[in-house]
């Protein structure tokens, strides 16, 4: 069975999309079965992972397009093997219409439900990039995911940012659009190794949060690598896997595989 998880936090700039592409090349290097989801308008995963968001289709608009108009939408076709070794689902920027359209759909929260049903089995983990809003392809990537994992920027404003996130999750199991939701865990991402503030934020999230939620344990510091591999259309893995942000990722990829017994 393969485990499906949203990367999800409505505030921008948080590092959703490196966890996303970086988690991805971290499980491929434990031989697991990737698939990652871009759910967000602007493509920066799609073009992160070395493909051009404005001239590749078809993508994961065209399936959501289909089904909204009532048409069987053939996911398959619009997966493509990255040089990393994940495959990609990726996205173009029409999918912000995509929005509009599901206010009017029938079921509209479980049309992405729908498109992964024919490839779910495929993979041993589905990872979906979300868009920061929380709008209707955020819930119709909860409604399908078995869990979400939160980045939260190492500043204090971004921690409190975490409260809407974890509010709408509830929303979704209580309104029993997915009542077994889990969170996989926070991870602090981006902190500044030469101040004391990151140190803080983490005890505040684990004061607020650790009881009841999983902390991972690496802190993702930040690092221009980062942005220069995004630059190349690669993971940091593959640009440079002894930085310290490579061995973090990897280290949440062996917490995400020991929880849930695929390694």
């Amino acid at each position: 069975m393969s485990k499906i998880i949203a990367i999800a936090m409505q505030k921008g700039g948080v590092g959703k999309t490196t966890t996303t592409i970086t988690l991805a090349a971290a499980l491929v290097e434990q031989n697991q079965h990737v698939l990652v989801i871009d759910l967000d308008p602007q493509g920066n995963l799609t073009q992160h992972a070395g493909f051009d968001p404005d001239n590749i289709s078809p993508t994961i608009y065209d399936s959501l397009k289909a089904e909204v108009d009532g048409f069987a939408g053939d996911v398959k076709s619009a997966i493509y093997t990255s040089e990393e070794g994940f495959d990609l689902l990726p996205s173009q920027p029409e999918l912000s219409l995509i929005e509009l359209s599901l206010m009017n759909t029938l079921s509209r929260e479980q049309v992405l439900t729908t498109i992964l049903d024919d490839v779910r089995d495929a993979y041993d983990y589905i990872l979906i990039d979300c868009s920061p809003s929380l709008g209707l392809l955020v819930i119709n990537a909860l409604t399908v995911a078995d869990s979400v994992l939160i980045p939260i920027q190492a500043e204090y404003l971004a921690a409190r940012g975490a409260l809407m996130i974890m509010s709408t999750i509830e929303t979704v199991r209580r309104k029993k659009l997915n009542a077994n939701l889990e969170i996989e865990g926070i991870l602090l991402t981006m902190a500044d190794a030469r101040t004391t503030l990151a140190r803080d934020v983490e005890a505040a999230i684990i004061a607020q949060y650790g009881d009841d939620i999983h902390i991972f344990n690496p802190i993702v510091r930040r690092s221009i690598r980062f942005a220069e591999s995004a630059a190349v259309g690669q993971s940091i893995l593959t640009y440079e896997p002894t930085n310290p942000g490579a061995q973090a990722y990897r280290d949440v990829a062996a917490e995400i595989l020991a929880a849930n017994k695929g390694g």
